[in-house]
């Protein structure tokens, strides 16, 4: 566990000291952080409850030339990730490359968003005890997405709309549950006022659909709706509530908001579907976990900056402690009670084997 603990005390304790420049970590320290991030995550070995489910599945990639491979697993979908398990498999050291890679993408994606933010280290704090660890070291191919769906948000947040959807589209290759991304982008931008961009919003939604997803379109049903009863996922609830909890801290600083920030929207649309998804994790709670993923990064978001919205320091140094505690407990009580835990623990790296 100490690989784990000490992924959270580096940006905890690098912001609370007295060098740090102006509330930001030096550029030298986020690259460091990074390059550590990605190495810990793309050379993990036997960590993270699918290891074994992406070495059965891809395993016989090996030896098959790239349009076999493809042609083989069309059902999954997954273009991107196929493509490159298939170079891993093929021509250079097999599951760690795809790793190595998908982790690149995911970690690039984070660290972008944190570093915008005005309390950068809080930020990613927040974001390490189920964001990194959790998806990032089980969920290979939703990581990656969930990268591309990280580093669009900023150009959301911009009113940079289409780059969002570029992102969407790209992460699309990784997972297909990404493209519920789109509406949410859709509607957390000024274009659902705009007829012309409605509809080629629409025509663009339904090309990436047929392009990306149609194939798959009946699996996907099966395994995300009719089948979900039997594929129980015991901790939707708690991803969810934990979201639904920093949307609440929105609404309390909603008007505050609104003046300091230009991108009270997004957070509106993210809130709100947060709450609908709570009700229906007792219904389809797969489908809910999975899509739910890429609302996390709402969570160090907003957490980062409604610090700003506080006037009074006592209440807000208040606020910042409370964060802090309640995710180091949030990642105490996931490692050592976590039904599926013990797939992360212990942590183990393949440079050191």
């Amino acid at each position: 566990m100490t690989t784990y603990w000490l992924m959270l005390l580096v940006p905890l304790l690098v912001g609370l000291s007295p060098w740090k420049a102006k509330g930001s970590l030096p550029d030298f320290q986020w690259y460091l952080y990074a390059v550590l991030l990605v190495l810990i995550i793309g050379f993990r070995y036997e960590v993270g409850g699918d290891w074994q489910n992406y070495i059965q599945i891809y395993a016989d990639l090996k030896g098959l030339s790239l349009f076999e491979g493809l042609i083989a697993y069309r059902s999954y979908g997954d273009y991107g990730f196929l493509v490159s398990h298939w170079f891993s498999m093929n021509y250079l050291n097999g599951i760690y490359s795809t790793n190595l890679f998908c982790a690149t993408i995911f970690v690039v994606g984070l660290l972008r968003i944190c570093k915008s933010m005005p309390i950068p280290w809080l930020s990613l704090t927040v974001s390490i005890p189920y964001l990194v660890i959790v998806v990032g070291m089980g969920y290979t191919r939703q990581a990656a997405a969930l990268g591309f769906i990280m580093w669009g948000l900023i150009d959301l947040m911009n009113g940079r709309y289409w780059r969002f959807y570029l992102m969407v589209i790209l992460g699309t290759f990784f997972h297909k549950t990404a493209l519920f991304m789109l509406p949410i982008g859709f509607l957390s931008s000024n274009s659902i006022r705009n007829p012309k961009d409605i509809v080629v919003f629409f025509i663009v939604s339904a090309v990436a659909f047929i392009a990306l997803l149609a194939d798959q379109f009946q699996a996907i049903v099966f395994n995300y709706i009719s089948n979900n009863g039997d594929m129980e996922s015991s901790g939707a609830f708690i991803r969810v509530i934990m979201n639904v909890f920093v949307a609440i801290i929105f609404f309390i600083y909603r008007k505050q908001w609104k003046y300091k920030y230009r991108d009270q929207l997004i957070w509106v649309v993210f809130s709100v579907v947060s709450l609908i998804m709570l009700p229906l994790t007792f219904v389809i709670s797969t489908t809910i976990d999975r899509v739910a993923l890429y609302l996390l990064p709402m969570q160090f978001i907003v957490l980062s900056r409604v610090p700003l919205l506080i006037n009074d320091i006592y209440y807000r140094t208040l606020f910042v402690i409370g964060v802090v505690l309640i995710y180091i407990g949030v990642m105490f009580v996931w490692l050592n009670y976590g039904k599926f835990s013990g797939y992360w623990v212990p942590y183990q790296n393949i440079l050191f084997k």
